[in-house]
């Protein structure tokens, strides 16, 4: 039987090598316990998910509410870019425009100010849930 160590290491890294194959995802701590199955348990995901963001491999999103769940995602991921989130549905999008871009630049620019990517998070609707209550207000 390996060492505890050893053991640990090995689920950390079943973890890893969820977030790198899912490098844009953002996703909860249960989301990945339950994408994983049996291979690993929800204790040991919250602990390598915490190890990872001490290393620098993740990064945390702390969602709008304090009582929702935090958010994970592969750091670096592939480009710079800022998050959108529906205030209904939950979905969490990547804003990657040149809009964005120029925003950041502005920032630092003319302000001296530079964003915090990383806990950036613009709150609205998403287009279907927006949908959805232009129907309920027409009825």
């Amino acid at each position: 039987m390996a060492a505890r160590g050893a053991y640990q290491t090995k689920q950390k890294e079943v973890i890893a090598d969820y977030f790198r194959a899912h490098s844009d995802a953002c996703v909860t701590a249960e989301e990945v316990y339950a994408a994983l199955g049996a291979d690993v348990g929800i204790t040991t995901v919250y602990r390598a998910v915490a190890r990872l963001c001490e290393e620098g491999a993740l990064r945390r999103y702390t969602p709008q509410n304090a009582g929702g769940a935090a958010l994970y995602q592969l750091n670096p991921c592939k480009e710079s870019h800022l998050h959108i989130r529906c205030m209904d549905c939950g979905t969490l999008e990547h804003l990657r425009c040149d809009v964005v871009h120029d925003f950041t630049k502005h920032l630092l620019g003319k302000h001296g100010f530079v964003l915090d990517e990383g806990q950036t998070v613009l709150y609205g609707l998403c287009k279907q849930c927006e949908a959805k209550r232009k129907q309920k207000t027409e009825k």
